[in-house]
C-alpha cells in the first residue's frame, strides 16, 4: 500500500522565502552587473592612454611586449617594466633611497648644503650651481618620483580589476543562493 502525501510549507513561510530569493537575485545581478561595468571602464580608461607594454629587456622582453595595457596582466607587466627601468636608470635605488638634493629648480642650491648632506661631500652655499654628482642625484630622484606614480597608477587599476572580478563572484554566488532558494521553496512531493 502506498500513498501519496506531500509536505507543505506555511503559507506565510513560502511566502517569506519567495520575498528572499527575489531580494538575493535582484542583489547577485546587480552585482555581476556593477562588476563587469567598473572592469569595462576600466580596460577603457587604461586603453585610452595609448600605453603599450615596454620590453623589459632586448634578451628577454617578457611575454606581453608590445602589446596594448588594458587588462589587469598588461598594466602589471607594464608596471614591472617601469620598475625594472627605473632602477636601471637610479643605480638600483628607489625613490625614497636617493637623496634629497636641496635645489627646486634642478640647478642651483636653494639652501646652503652640509658637506654630510651633499653627494660630493662639499658644502655648497644657496644660489651655488649644483655639482655633477647632486645633479645626477636630483635627476635620478626625479625619474624614480614620475616612475613610482606611474607604477602606482598602473597598479590601481590591476586593484580595480581584482575587486570588479571579486564583485562578479559574489553576484554569481548569490544569484546560486537565489536559485537555492527558488528550488528550496518548491513543494515537494514524496512516496510513503
Amino acid at each position: 500500500m502506498s500513498s501519496l502525501s506531500s509536505v507543505q510549507q506555511s503559507p506565510s513561510g513560502s511566502r517569506l522565502s519567495r520575498v528572499l530569493s527575489v531580494i538575493v537575485g535582484v542583489l547577485g545581478v546587480g552585482m555581476v552587473i556593477t562588476g563587469v561595468s567598473v572592469y569595462a571602464y576600466t580596460s577603457h580608461q587604461l586603453s585610452a592612454q595609448g600605453i603599450t607594454v615596454a620590453a623589459v629587456s632586448s634578451d628577454d622582453p617578457g611575454p606581453l611586449a608590445g602589446r596594448p595595457v588594458a587588462g589587469p596582466f598588461t598594466a602589471l607587466a607594464q608596471a614591472n617594466a617601469i620598475n625594472h627601468h627605473m632602477l636601471a636608470l637610479t643605480d638600483g635605488k628607489t625613490f625614497g633611497e636617493l637623496g634629497n638634493v636641496a635645489t627646486s629648480d634642478g640647478k642651483t642650491y636653494r639652501a646652503d648644503v652640509a658637506a654630510d648632506k651633499s653627494t660630493d661631500g662639499q658644502s655648497h652655499q644657496a644660489g651655488d650651481t649644483l655639482s655633477a654628482a647632486d645633479a645626477k642625484t636630483y635627476a635620478a630622484r626625479a625619474t624614480a618620483q614620475t616612475g613610482s606614480f606611474l607604477q602606482a597608477s598602473l597598479l590601481v587599476s590591476v586593484v580595480a580589476f581584482g575587486v570588479s572580478a571579486l564583485i562578479i563572484g559574489l553576484g554569481l554566488m548569490f544569484l546560486i543562493v537565489a536559485i537555492a532558494l527558488v528550488g528550496a521553496n518548491r513543494p515537494s512531493r514524496r512516496r510513503v
